[in-house]
């Protein structure tokens, strides 16, 4: 008994993950359009039994089919009205099934039987295509289309209304741009608008050159910047009903390019200055400004305290702008090696103090263990290098201390301290 029960609600959960096509009811007959088909099943559908259902047992129009697994389609007529072709193709029915049925209904109330009437022949059981024609279709006015497969199987299928009931205006899409000529900078940012008519829920497909750039919809605008000379901007409006419509095309011309720079990458030591070097331009303008002292000329006078990345903007004649970077770094610090050995090989011979060239008025000493001092400078050339001598004379292998005052204008005292060892 267990078992016969846990059978029975598999089956029942079986049944219940089976979805239903989302047109099983009336109330949810899907619109279907000229020129676009759609694709149906009849699988796992199921019809409702009362008396005023619309594919219960008391349909008016005396359907010649039996329902029991029913789907619903609608279509609305133009503002002309007359005859339309329903078409149903690529009829596909599993093994046992008698074929697809269908009619058209014209209706008072939507989804109530009692007010239908048959506004079509009735086709039943075809297991091939089979077309539902409808005459005299009042203009302005929703028809329902029932398809059903009896209780032997299922089918699957494509449907189509066709006929001059049905035929819409032709939807026109005209785009427009937000400047007053099609000539623009590299960087402007242009706006595209389109006016759509005859259409419903227009979905709008934007082209540069042919290729997809964005879809908008109900013909909201599409923006775009970094045009090359010669961009073709073009539209096609897609409609519920309806074949799809292309706009027309706008040309972009470009300004031409110009090149600027911002001038090579800098180092400066702490405190110091460097000059720009901005190129290009007709006019110039720098950021960040703080440190510059004139952000608007093409080589200002940059005194930053910290590394810092100048951004140049640059206009050309037809006053377009153009952008440039360049990094200033500063540099606070010093790289002192411990040990050099002055042997006259031709390899160390020297104390060679990295990145002191960056701060020109740095005073070095050196002294022995007695505190003597052996060497001083003001100022680290590459000629004024220590060699380990003292005033000519060449010293014993030993250690030595040192101070290094980078003093840069008197901005900032900064001293560094430490040995270095003489090796023969």
């Amino acid at each position: 008994m267990k078992q016969t029960l846990t059978f029975i609600l598999f089956l029942f959960f079986i049944q219940a993950g089976i979805a239903q096509p989302s047109n099983d009811n009336c109330a949810n007959a899907v619109e279907i359009c000229i020129s676009k088909p759609k694709s149906g099943t009849t699988n796992n559908a199921t019809s409702q039994i009362c008396g005023t259902c619309a594919d219960g047992s008391t349909v008016v129009g005396s359907a010649c089919f039996q329902m029991v697994k029913t789907v619903w389609y609608q279509f609305t007529t133009n503002a002309t009205g007359g005859n339309a072709d329903i078409n149903v193709s690529s009829v596909n029915c599993s093994t046992g099934s008698n074929g697809l049925s269908g009619i058209v209904y014209s209706t008072g109330t939507p989804c109530n039987s009692s007010t239908y009437s048959a506004a079509s022949n009735c086709v039943v059981n075809s297991a091939g295509n089979f077309t539902l024609n409808a005459t005299g279709l009042v203009a302005n006015t929703t028809y329902y289309i029932l398809i059903a497969s009896d209780s032997s199987g299922q089918c699957n299928f494509d449907i189509e209304v066709t006929g001059p009931a049905v035929v819409l205006p032709a939807s026109t899409i005209v785009i427009t741009n937000n400047i007053d000529t099609n000539t623009v900078c590299p960087e402007d940012i242009v706006t595209f608008s389109a006016a759509v008519t005859n259409c419903t829920n227009p979905v709008v497909n934007w082209f540069v050159n042919g290729g997809y750039a964005s879809t908008t919809t109900n013909g909201n605008s599409f923006q775009r910047d970094y045009f090359v000379n010669g961009d073709v901007v073009g539209a096609q409006v897609e409609c519920d009903c309806g074949a799809n419509t292309g706009s027309n095309q706008l040309t972009i011309n470009v300004h031409p390019y110009i090149t600027i720079s911002a001038g090579p990458y800098t180092n400066i030591p702490f405190g110091g200055s460097t000059q720009l070097k901005g190129s290009g331009g007709v006019t110039y303008s720098w950021a960040p400004a703080e440190t510059l002292d004139n952000p608007n000329i093409a080589n200002p006078t940059a005194t930053p305290l910290g590394a810092t990345t100048y951004t140049l903007t640059a206009t050309s004649i037809e006053g377009c702008r153009f952008f440039s970077d360049v990094i200033v770094n500063v540099l606070d610090s010093i790289f002192v090696p411990n040990t050099f050995t002055p042997n006259s090989d031709g390899v160390n011979d020297t104390w060679e103090i990295r990145l002191i060239e960056f701060f020109p008025k740095a005073e070095i000493t050196v002294f022995d263990r007695w505190g003597q001092i052996v060497f001083k400078t003001i100022g680290y050339p590459n000629s004024a290098r220590w060699d380990g001598t003292r005033n000519g004379t060449k010293l014993p292998a030993s250690t030595y201390y040192y101070t290094i005052s980078l003093s840069i204008d008197s901005k900032e005292e900064r001293i560094k301290t430490g040995s270095v060892t003489l090796i023969y």
